[in-house]
């Protein structure tokens, strides 16, 4: 790690020199302020740390159990020097060598249900990128929720779906119930989690089959693409920006990379396939 600059300030003033005119100097000053909280440092997680530090963050809370794998640099933000690495560890020194006077706390155990509720403040703003595909990771994600509730803070979940980014904002302050009251039954497994969590019309046409070839055998996983957790850097530091400005935000997020790039015909065609695709792929997974 290269020796931290001698003067903090001029650091940082010169660090975020080129957001001046764009970001308001109050919201700058929030920012660097506010702790961020990211559960899970792999593909939508660890995509929006990098963005955020280099607009000007300063303090970050880090939980991830999970070490990097192979697999995992076709859209991480790793490399191979990291195999083996745990995420969250990875993910600070990362951070440290943009900016080496963050403040950063790792857990390399992830979320724990027992303790999670001490560890955050008021005022953090958390993103939960907590894969829910195992048992372990639904325990995390409510209870992630739930000490939300606690503190009144915002939550940010975010799920990468084939081309598709989709984001759904937990305003804690204003809703009482852990992810809206839709995981009504955390032991139902995975799939009915995933079900109660993501629209169905949010879903893009390519993850139709995955999800029916997962339902023949649950141990297949899902295909990411490194375009879709890539792109929820840029959304994660608009809607930061936004939260902390006390501004209006939309509270679902769907955006399918796909589509915007479609001619309209296409897209339109596609919206129709997709809509009787949907109607049929239901009615196989009952």
């Amino acid at each position: 790690m290269p020796p931290k600059p001698e003067d903090h300030e001029s650091f940082y003033a010169e660090l975020t020199e080129r957001n001046h005119g764009l970001i308001a100097p109050e919201i700058q000053s929030s920012l660097r302020s506010t702790r961020f909280v990211v559960a899970g440092c792999g593909s939508t997680g660890g995509a929006v740390l990098m963005p955020l530090v280099r607009t000007g963050a300063e303090s970050f809370m880090l939980f991830d159990p999970g070490v990097y794998e192979l697999n995992n640099l076709n859209r991480q933000d790793a490399s191979l020097a990291d195999l083996g690495r745990n995420k969250a560890r990875a993910c600070g020194d990362r951070l440290l060598a943009v900016n080496p006077y963050c403040s950063i706390e790792v857990h390399e155990d992830g979320v724990q249900a027992d303790s999670i509720g001490g560890l955050l403040h008021a005022g953090d703003l958390v993103f939960d990128a907590i894969d829910v595909t195992t048992p372990q990771g639904i325990s995390a994600k409510l209870a992630l929720h739930e000490a939300g509730v606690g503190k009144r803070l915002s939550v940010i979940t975010a799920y990468d779906i084939a081309s598709t980014q989709f984001i759904e904002i937990f305003d804690y302050s204003k809703q009482r119930a852990p992810l809206g009251g839709r995981v009504r039954d955390p032991n139902a497994g995975p799939e009915a989690v995933l079900r109660s969590l993501i629209p169905p019309l949010a879903l893009p046409r390519e993850i139709f089959a995955v999800l029916l070839e997962r339902r023949r055998d649950p141990s297949r996983g899902f295909p990411q693409l490194a375009m879709t957790s890539t792109f929820l850097g840029a959304l994660a530091v608009e809607i930061a920006l936004r939260l902390l400005a006390h501004k209006p935000v939309k509270r679902r997020i769907r955006v399918d990379l796909g589509d915007l790039v479609r001619p309209a015909l296409r897209r339109a065609a596609g919206d129709v396939r997709t809509k009787v695709e949907l109607i049929d792929l239901w009615r196989k997974m009952r």
